[in-house]
């Protein structure tokens, strides 16, 4: 509990939260749980400052011992007490949620955010996440049908540079494919993983079923591929930059 408590300012304000769900994580860590909800906008009571920004709201609790735990309504409004982090103001630690409230700013928010967003393309239709501010969508990859994501900046909906790099990469996949798949053949870390597993490293990249793409406005772009049962199921990521160069390999999952 000290260590969380550490990550915020002392300094206790006095916020409206409009509440995206219910509750959007939770997490055991050792007694306590801790518990997250993202929140789509807030205002600063003290200046009356509207932040049209995704940010969220934590709180770290002893079951059993926290009487003041409250469930929020999904697209909630409700008056918190909080501390902000101090590395990151829009992450905040519970003190007290005091109820819910209203706030017409915030309402014209919500009403904004539950309007759907497609970009709609030669490539298909891509459906904006406004939870996680990204563009959805499916391509063929080589003969095979991919998804794919637009990572795009909190309330923005341009996606173009996105667009373009990923038509950029349809239009030569095949040499992006294999210098990805050498990338990972060259990765002693992933050879460990084989050897461990019992299975051989020849050509084992070749093996790897393509499972998504990600691309950013810089120009960045991850290759997702499914390590399945020699990997644990994890997924391997490979980065590659807007010069076309590898930069790095991750298991994730």
């Amino acid at each position: 509990m000290k260590d969380f408590e550490e990550k915020f300012h002392p300094e206790v304000k006095e916020k409206l939260f409009l509440v995206r769900k219910s509750l959007s994580s939770a997490s055991k860590i050792g007694a306590y749980r801790l518990e997250a909800n993202r929140c789509i906008a807030w205002v600063d009571c003290a200046t009356d400052e509207l932040h049209n920004e995704r940010g969220s709201i934590r709180r770290m609790y002893r079951p059993g011992l926290f009487a003041g735990k409250s469930d929020f309504e999904e697209f909630g409004i409700y008056r918190i007490r909080v501390r902000e982090n101090k590395t990151n103001p829009a992450d905040h630690m519970i003190v007290k949620v005091i109820g819910k409230a209203s706030d017409s700013r915030l309402d014209a928010v919500l009403e904004e955010f539950l309007k759907p967003v497609a970009l709609k393309t030669e490539l298909g239709i891509f459906d904006l996440d406004k939870d996680l501010n990204r563009y959805c969508g499916e391509v063929d990859y080589l003969g095979k049908k991919i998804p794919v994501y637009l990572e795009v900046d909190a309330g923005t909906t341009d996606a173009e540079a996105q667009l373009q790099r990923l038509k950029q990469i349809l239009s030569d996949a095949g040499s992006y494919d294999a210098k990805v798949r050498q990338y990972i053949a060259a990765d002693e870390s992933l050879w460990e993983w084989l050897d461990d597993s019992g299975y051989s490293r020849d050509g084992f990249e070749q093996q790897l079923a393509r499972d998504s793409l990600t691309i950013y406005a810089n120009g960045e772009a991850e290759f997702w591929f499914d390590g399945g049962e020699p990997f644990g199921y994890h997924a391997i990521i490979v980065y590659v930059d807007q010069n076309d160069t590898c930069t790095d390999i991750e298991l994730m999952g």
